[in-house]
């Protein structure tokens, strides 16, 4: 890994956050990072849940569940941009390719509660990762509601999908 240039604080905000990802409005849906360490390759980011979430449902009252699989997707987005800041560079395209073993052990997330999520990569070949993901709901805070395993790419050339 480059050196490093430049060091973030462990608590990350949304508005210093959002430069670090592609991911902007109100598909951004990370509010904050709490941890991240690059050479371990971990990240923890919380996401409030409200009213005004882009996928709130007013009959649940909530968000489906299924919306911490993307919160999971953009702490790995997160976790890139993070990189790329410390060694001076931008954060890296990235791409999902799979997602395996998910699990949900509830099926939303209230209005007025919040989901951590943490991520640690498993795997790496070249430019392909493996990370699994964990989602925490702050109603029971002590054991994972949402798991899962993301495979993701990561390329500097984009122009890499479009030949043959």
């Amino acid at each position: 890994m480059a050196e490093k240039l430049y060091t973030l604080p462990q608590l990350v905000p949304s508005e210093q956050l959002i430069k670090l990802v592609p991911h902007k409005s109100k598909m951004f849906l990370l509010d904050r990072l709490t941890q991240h360490d690059t050479e371990a390759r971990t990240l923890e980011s919380e996401s409030l849940v409200s009213k005004d979430h882009i996928f709130y449902d007013k009959e649940i009252d909530g968000v489906p569940s299924y919306v911490a699989f993307e919160m999971i997707a953009q702490s790995i987005s997160a976790l890139s941009g993070v990189t790329g800041y410390e060694i001076g560079k931008p954060p890296r395209p990235g791409f999902l390719l799979s997602l395996l073993n998910y699990s949900s052990k509830v099926p939303f997330f209230k209005a007025g509660t919040s989901v951590h999520v943490k991520i640690k990569k498993v795997d790496e070949m070249q430019d392909i990762m493996t990370y699994s993901g964990e989602a925490f709901y702050s109603e029971c805070p002590n054991e994972p509601v949402i798991t899962t395993i993301v495979t993701v790419m990561e390329t500097d050339d984009l122009k890499i999908l479009y030949t043959h």
